[in-house]
């Protein structure tokens, strides 16, 4: 199906009209709708024609369903991104009478894999939850989440995500993603002058069987005097697993780090930093140093900003000890 820049076309996802400005790379294009735009792929649009014959009214709903959102499927769609999953941005534009500025973002994963995975996926700032949503990730392709407006973007939002492999439920991945403002800035900059359709973050590239976990279980009476099977947090166990330093060295926490890429290796320092992090706020632990070394800062940066984000963290300290240089961070709490 041919289009022609000023054609007036049917966005397919979102039930809308709306006008071609310009085109994106080979299938995609900028598309005006009111006085928003935004890309499209050439997949998820048609001509309007046929609507308007056979439809004496074309109604506008924008709000969706969870079970409406379903999985955009690949068709001769070409991707640019190498194999992984993805989160992906896509800015939408509004003019404000000088240039256009960005009003909000759609947010997407892209899975650029063969894999098929349960997805579990949550977005939050500032402790409160803006989407979640448990679904299926199906091979190479797009699956649209949800839209944020760009001055909750710009705030530190998180995104959690877990996807379990559906064939082989021993390939379990989980971890957290932090937008900086900083980064998210760069990143509209450079979409913007280099005209780009979108932004992405690579969350994983291929995912590796999860460690078993030690699942604490204990009968209770119910209340036809049978025993039932429940899990609960084992106070004292925990206090057996309690540490005052918390070594993030990638060779401490995964013995076969070597085939794994640095976004991986990242995000299992992460996801045992913030174990232990929960672990010492559940048993009111008074203090913790997290060894990270010095290197070019990343994960101390990454861990800085969750200490940010932590209710419970009075304070932290990056400073000269005897014991670590400058490679370690302590922490202290306040309940």
């Amino acid at each position: 199906m041919k289009f022609s820049i000023g054609d007036p076309v049917y966005i397919k996802s979102s039930n809308e009209e709306g006008v071609i400005l310009e085109f994106i790379g080979e299938d995609m294009a900028s598309v005006r709708v009111d006085k928003k735009s935004f890309h499209v792929y050439f997949d998820d649009m048609e001509h309007p024609y046929l609507r308007w014959f056979t439809q004496k009214k074309v109604v506008k709903n924008n709000v969706k369903s969870i079970d409406q959102l379903l999985t955009e499927k690949k068709s001769t769609r070409k991707s640019t991104l190498p194999q992984g999953i993805y989160l992906v941005f896509m800015p939408t534009y509004s003019f404000d009478g000088f240039e256009d500025s960005v009003e909000k973002i759609k947010v997407y994963l892209y899975n650029e894999t063969l894999g098929n995975y349960k997805m579990e996926y949550a977005c939050k700032c500032k402790n409160e939850t803006i989407f979640t949503i448990d679904s299926t990730l199906t091979p190479e392709s797009e699956f649209y989440l949800h839209d944020i407006d760009f001055e909750t973007a710009s705030q530190n939002p998180s995104f959690y995500h877990r996807f379990i492999d559906q064939l082989d439920p021993k390939l379990d991945y989980d971890a957290e993603f932090i937008l900086k403002p900083k980064k998210l800035f760069d990143k509209i900059h450079e979409v913007k002058y280099q005209n780009k359709a979108f932004f992405s973050f690579l969350l994983i590239e291929t995912i590796v069987p999860r460690e078993a976990k030690e699942v604490i279980k204990t009968f209770f009476p119910s209340s036809q005097n049978e025993k039932k099977l429940i899990n609960h947090f084992d106070f004292e166990n925990a206090l057996k697993k309690l540490k005052y330093e918390v070594d993030l060295h990638i060779d401490k926490l995964y013995p076969n780090y070597k085939g794994l890429g640095a976004s991986e290796m990242l995000q299992i320092q992460l996801r045992e930093c913030q174990k232990a992090l929960d672990l010492a706020i559940a048993t009111h632990q008074e203090a913790l140093v997290f060894i990270h070394g010095i290197g070019k800062g990343s994960l101390k940066n990454e861990i800085h900003l969750i200490l940010d984000q932590t209710k419970w963290v009075k304070r932290y300290v990056n400073r000269y000890d005897n014991r670590y240089g400058y490679g370690a961070t302590e922490v202290f709490f306040q309940y």
